[in-house]
Parts: structure tokens; C-alpha cells; sequence
């Protein structure tokens, strides 16, 4: 065949092919230059985390911050006919309020991820609440409106129906509701100082180790702990703190001469709380069905019971002691039962003989007394909290054990964790597996719990698989943060990582070789002055290098460091726009219009996709999540075909 007419065949061919492709149905390439740079308005950037507006507000009066998480899960379950926390799961994100309760910033999760469960075990705190993520992307939770809506679903109408045991005095003219809420509650809630809640919080747990009986032993050995002598005449209130326990228990007080031995005979038993359960309570077998409605503050009067006159006083006199009991299970449907029976703060009234409240001074007053009860058996004394507020000053015998002080929560972590997924291939196309590098991540971010700026992170990357045959390293910039916000970088774990110190960024590279060091984990610790957690989110830049330093694959739309190779940009298939930030991206001309060369799986489970198989053929719901430009299919990398 001649030269002029193989030229016309090659012709013909080209004129054939654009017809046949123009009469295609499918979106594909119809001859522009394939590397010419995208606009900004074509890009999909692959991001599988979403940025979501956080505003919460506990409605605090005192000063008092709380830590709170996160879940995308309830973190209850069902243990024992009760809900417990579940140790196991992971929040999605943590960090303090401010003085007054209230929290707002952007956080960023993963993008699958419409309702989350907010959580925290500080008291005053309503816990968990589940929130769904709104329609533009905010996460809303202000207390007080929240405590509304439970009242408007669960109260129900004041009756005198209800019955309680012939044994119980009842304070005059109280009554209470079907869930026990009495009717002669103070105005307002009576909320303790910041320090006073942290110390309940922190000594009167169910957390394993933390236990009463193991830390403190010394409190056990008599009743001086669970006793309140009155030195001088005064009133007294009960103030609600919280309730750990499964029961429904009634809680009450009565008195007796200090200096004698109370007996069963002898007590008179007098209501103060019918059902000490507070709001968030539910059934564990009916996860929306409520049976309290106490909340952290509710206060009630007591009133003395002078048995010589057969009448109730406002206040208690010089010359008493104040004893405490507790009716396991003995709130039913609105009515005061039997239930599991009488336990008594003064230890030789039950019949075990054993202490079963912890009552400690407040080493800052003599005016506020915390007071734990147990209801059955496993003595964490957090079945019932309460504190007694004491009217007027020195009214009390100071003896006793003082609520021990405990520092208020100095700092949060945060854990972000994932996958990193490489195509080694960039600039060219090539089978798009996206398995020649994979990476895990776990990062822990430790907050200021007063500011919320960062000051440590703790990293820790694993290369888990290497499917290519070029010879891969692998490193990460904290490519948002100022070099002089780094104090310190310590890396622990195989030989050959190094910071490199010609970079804009602080920039460190774990490994040269994946091949070397598979399987291996990497910690690297890095001491920051104080920073935004915005600017320094997890996984940062990661990136790998392909046979030499400066040819450099990021995620799309990550810039390269200092030390990679621009010429390589727009050349073969990539179409990156670097002058608006597009990077690292190729026009497609089979299921989907463009492709990435790193993907950020926000999962430490994912499966390892099969090699030389599209990632698209080994998890279907891949295309379906780029056409939609990310709005359907975001939990796709779950789905394995």
C-alpha cells in the first residue's frame, strides 16, 4: 500500500470513528485535547467526609463546661434489663462547651453519616439524644427545648390516686405525678457549683476500678459517712443530681435523737423523691418509652417530723441526726410499692448489715452534703445521687470524710481513622484498582478543653497492602499549618523515615519502599502551639512518591508539596488545573467522566479491592456515588460485590 493511500485510510478511519462515537448515547471524550485542564464546575472531588455546623447548648446558669461525644450509633445497650454505655464504639468526634454549656463549630465526618447520638456522662447533662444532620448540614441541640418536648410527650395529669406503702409519711399536701415528679418542687433548678459536680461525678461512678468499695474502703467501716448531725436549728433541702440505676427507686429520709441507735421500730420513713429517675431515663426493652422526669437541680424541702407533737416543722433542730432510705424498685406506675424491698443509710437497719449510702462533705462548706445510695449489689453508690443543701452556715457536725476535690477535665481527644487508597500510575490511566497503595490511618487529636485548640497529635499510619510493581513511599504535610505552629515531630517505627526541611510545610515521610515495611505501624508525635482543628484535620496531605522523590500522587484537589515535579501536570491523562486548584484527576471514558489517583476511605475494614479489576466492578455502587456527584451511594466502599 502506498504512503498517500494509507494516509486516506488513516482518514477514513478517524472520520468513521468520531461518527460511530457521536451516535452514542454515553457522555464520552469527542475529541478535545484529553489533558486539557478541567473547570472548576466539572470537578467531582471524591471526598467521602462532609462538613457539618455543630451548635449545642446544655443552658448551664453556673459556670460549668462538660466534655460530650458524638456516635453515629445510640452508645447504649441492653445489659442486664438496663442500658449501659458500650465501651467498644468510637465517638465520631469530641470536644468541651464553654463555661455556659454551649458549644458551635464545623466538624468534619464521614459523609454517610444523616443522624448522630450525642453524649455525654457530666451531670446536668441529658443523655444520649439522638439528632439528625438537617438538609444543610447542621447538628442542633439546645437543652431547655429538648427538656420541653420530653415534658410535652410524658407528663402526665396530677392525681391523689395514687397510693403509696402505709410505712411512708408523706411531707403535707405532696402529691406527684405518673412518673413520680412531686408536686412540691422549689422554683428553678438548684444546681451546685462547677467543682462540686465534677467531684460527684468522679466519685460516685460504676466505672470498673473506680469504685467506692476499691478506692475507699475507709468510708465503709461505720455509719459517720452516711449520717447528718444537726448542731444548730436550720432547714434542710434534697436536691436531685442523677441516677445510674435500672430501678425505679423511691428515695426518703427520717430522723432520730443523735446519740441513740435507730431501729426499724423507731424510724418514721418520709417521702422525699417518688421516683428518683431522672428525664432521659427509658426502658430498655422500649428505648422510647420514658420513666422519669427528675432533672439535675430538682429540689424538695424537707420538713422535720416531730413525732412528740405529730407535726411537720420547717425546721430541723439542734440535737437530731438525719438518716437516709431507699425503696428499691419501689416506683410503679405512679404508685410507691414494695418492690425490692427497704435500704436504710445506718447499716444495722438492713438486713446484710450492710452501708448502704456514702454521704461526704463539700471541703469548700458546711453547707452542701453529696449523697450516693445503692440500690442493690454491685456498691458503685451511683444508683441515686443527690446533694443536701443546708440553710444556714456551721448547722452541721463537720466530722466525717470530706467529698474528695477533683480537677475539672483538662483536655478532649478527637480519633479520626481511615483507609488510604493509591492508583501508582499518575499521569496515566491505567487499571484503576486503586490498590497498589494502601494505608491505614489513626489519628488523636488532644484538645484544650477550654479553648479546643489542638496541642499534641498522636498518628499512627500502617501500610496494609502493596498490589503495584513501581517502587512506592509514602508521606504526609500538615500542608493548612504555619511552620512555626510545630513545635516537635518524634517518629517511632521502622528505619528510613526522616522530616524533610526544604518544604513551605512540615513534611514527613514515613517510608521510601512499601515493599519493606508492610504491615509495620508507624507513631508519629507531634507537639503543636495551640491550633485550630481545622487546620490540622486527619489524614492532612498524604501522598506517595512513584520510583523517585518528585513524582508525587495525592488525593484530588491536594496540592503537591515543594519537591514534586510540575511538568507532569496536564501531560497524558492527567487533567489537573492547577491555577484553581485541581489536582491529581483524569477525564474517563468508560462508566464514569473522571478518576481519581487517591481515595480517603473513612474506614479502618476496608476490603482490598481485586487486583487489575476496576474498582467500580468490585464495589458497584462506586458509579452511582461520582455521577451523582456524591448525593447517593456514599457508604459504597461497604458494599463489596
Amino acid at each position: 500500500m502506498n504512503r498517500k493511500k494509507m494516509k486516506q485510510n488513516v482518514v477514513m478511519f478517524l472520520i468513521s470513528a468520531l461518527v460511530l462515537s457521536s451516535c452514542t448515547d454515553k457522555d464520552v471524550y469527542q475529541g478535545e485535547q484529553k489533558n486539557t485542564p478541567l473547570n472548576p464546575s466539572e470537578v467531582f472531588d471524591f471526598n467521602l467526609m462532609q462538613q457539618v455546623k455543630v451548635n449545642v447548648d446544655y443552658g448551664f446558669t453556673n459556670d460549668y463546661f462538660i466534655v460530650f461525644d458524638l456516635y453515629s450509633q445510640n452508645p447504649m445497650k441492653e445489659e442486664n434489663d438496663s442500658w449501659v454505655k458500650d465501651e467498644l464504639l468510637s465517638p465520631i468526634y469530641s470536644a468541651s462547651t464553654d463555661k455556659k454549656g454551649k458549644f458551635s463549630g464545623t466538624i468534619q465526618i464521614p459523609s454517610d453519616i444523616t443522624e448522630v447520638w450525642l453524649y455525654s456522662d457530666y451531670l446536668g447533662a441529658i443523655s444520649p439524644v439522638k439528632i439528625n444532620i438537617s438538609a444543610n448540614g447542621e447538628i442542633s441541640y439546645n437543652q431547655t427545648e429538648y427538656i420541653a418536648l420530653l415534658q410535652t410527650k410524658t407528663r402526665g395529669t396530677t392525681s391523689n390516686g395514687y397510693t403509696h406503702l402505709d410505712d411512708w409519711k408523706l411531707l403535707p399536701g405532696v402529691d406527684w405525678n405518673l412518673y413520680g415528679l412531686p408536686s412540691n418542687l422549689e422554683a428553678g433548678l438548684s444546681v451546685p457549683p462547677a467543682d462540686v459536680l465534677y467531684s460527684i461525678k468522679d466519685t460516685y461512678t460504676g466505672k470498673s476500678g473506680k469504685k467506692i468499695t476499691d478506692l475507699h474502703p475507709e468510708w465503709l467501716n461505720n455509719n459517720t459517712t452516711s449520717e447528718i448531725k444537726v448542731v444548730k436549728e436550720t432547714e434542710l433541702s434534697l436536691v436531685f443530681i442523677n441516677s445510674s440505676a435500672s430501678w425505679n427507686n423511691t428515695v426518703g429520709y427520717f430522723t432520730y435523737p443523735t446519740g441513740t441507735i435507730p431501729t426499724v421500730n423507731t424510724i418514721q420513713k418520709i417521702l422525699a423523691f417518688p421516683n428518683a429517675s431522672p428525664i432521659g431515663k427509658a426502658i430498655a426493652s422500649q428505648p422510647g418509652v420514658r420513666v422519669g422526669e427528675l432533672l439535675c437541680g430538682h429540689e424538695v424541702k424537707l420538713k422535720y417530723w416531730n413525732e412528740a407533737e405529730q407535726q411537720f416543722e420547717d425546721k430541723f433542730p439542734a440535737g437530731v441526726s438525719v438518716g437516709w432510705c431507699l425503696q428499691g424498685m419501689g416506683f410503679n406506675n405512679g404508685n410507691i410499692v414494695k418492690g425490692m424491698g427497704i435500704r436504710h443509710s445506718y447499716s444495722s437497719l438492713n438486713s446484710d448489715n450492710a452501708q448502704r449510702v456514702v454521704a461526704l462533705r463539700d471541703g469548700s462548706t458546711d453547707q452542701i452534703v453529696a449523697i450516693g445510695f445503692e440500690d442493690n449489689v454491685d456498691f458503685d453508690y451511683c444508683d441515686a445521687t443527690f446533694y443536701l443543701k443546708i440553710a444556714e452556715a456551721n448547722a452541721i457536725d463537720p466530722g466525717g470524710p470530706s467529698l474528695p476535690p477533683v480537677d475539672p477535665p483538662s483536655n478532649v481527644t478527637t480519633t479520626y481513622s481511615g483507609t488510604l487508597a493509591y492508583e501508582d500510575q499518575w499521569p496515566a490511566q491505567e487499571d484503576y484498582d486503586m490498590n497498589d497503595v494502601m494505608v491505614t490511618y489513626q489519628s488523636t487529636l488532644y484538645k484544650n478543653v477550654l479553648s479546643n485548640k489542638v496541642y499534641q497529635i498522636i498518628d499512627e499510619f500502617t501500610p496494609v497492602h502493596s498490589g503495584g510493581t513501581h517502587t512506592c513511599g509514602f508521606g504526609y504535610q500538615l500542608h493548612n499549618l504555619a511552620p512555626d505552629r510545630v513545635r516537635s515531630i518524634e517518629v517511632s517505627g521502622p528505619d528510613g523515615w526522616r522530616l524533610e526541611t526544604d518544604q513551605s510545610h512540615a513534611t514527613i515521610i514515613l517510608f521510601d519502599n512499601i515493599k519493606n515495611v508492610l504491615n509495620q505501624k508507624f507513631t508519629v508525635t507531634i507537639e503543636l502551639a495551640d491550633v485550630d482543628v481545622n487546620q490540622v484535620t486527619p489524614p492532612y496531605n498524604p501522598f506517595i512518591f512513584v520510583n523517585n522523590r518528585n513524582r508525587e500522587v495525592h488525593l484530588v484537589n491536594y496540592a503537591p508539596t515543594n519537591k514534586a515535579d510540575m511538568s507532569l501536570f496536564n501531560t497524558m491523562d492527567d487533567v489537573s488545573n492547577t491555577g484553581a486548584g485541581i489536582y491529581y484527576i483524569a477525564r474517563y471514558q468508560e462508566e464514569v467522566d473522571m478518576m481519581p489517583f487517591a481515595i480517603n476511605l473513612p474506614t479502618l475494614s476496608f476490603d482490598v479491592p481485586t487486583e487489575r479489576v476496576k474498582i467500580y466492578d468490585t464495589y458497584p455502587g462506586f458509579i452511582n456515588w461520582v455521577k451523582s456527584g456524591g448525593t447517593s451511594n456514599k457508604d459504597w466502599y461497604k458494599k463489596k460485590k
